[in-house]
């Protein structure tokens, strides 16, 4: 759980959850309305607004992906769960090499099994010469 208290309300993991289900359900649309929504209700929620990163990024609306994004990691720059929010946000807009960064930065502050788990995958590919 994030150590954000803003990110311990009930509510912000429920209007997640039911924004990660519509996306699923083909209503990128409704998530974006309900996820915005929860950023004006909690503005200090790094949660809420990595989410609404996420859906913008789903919906090809990048620059605001990159924002929100920024927002999340400003309010929790310690937190795995917004580090690859803001990973997949900067790799999906073809921001490679800021997506990089972030592992970078992330990895400097704290430890995370998926980050390990992808840079051991990729330096394998390269040592296989298939990367």
């Amino acid at each position: 759980m994030s150590e954000n208290s803003a990110d311990n309300h009930p509510r912000i993991i429920e209007v997640i959850g039911q924004a990660v289900d519509a996306e699923a359900n083909n209503d990128a649309a409704f998530a974006e309305t309900i996820l915005t929504a929860l950023v004006e209700e909690f503005p200090r929620s790094a949660l809420a607004h990595g989410y609404l990163a996420w859906i913008f990024s789903r919906r090809d609306r990048h620059r605001a992906a990159i924002e929100e994004g920024r927002v999340a990691i400003q309010l929790e720059p310690a937190s795995e769960r917004i580090s690859m929010l803001f990973f997949r946000v900067l790799w999906a807009a073809g921001e490679r090499n800021d997506a990089l960064n972030e592992v970078k930065r992330f990895t400097a502050v704290g430890h995370s099994d998926e980050y390990s788990m992808m840079l051991e995958e990729w330096a394998r590919i390269d040592d296989e010469g298939s990367f």
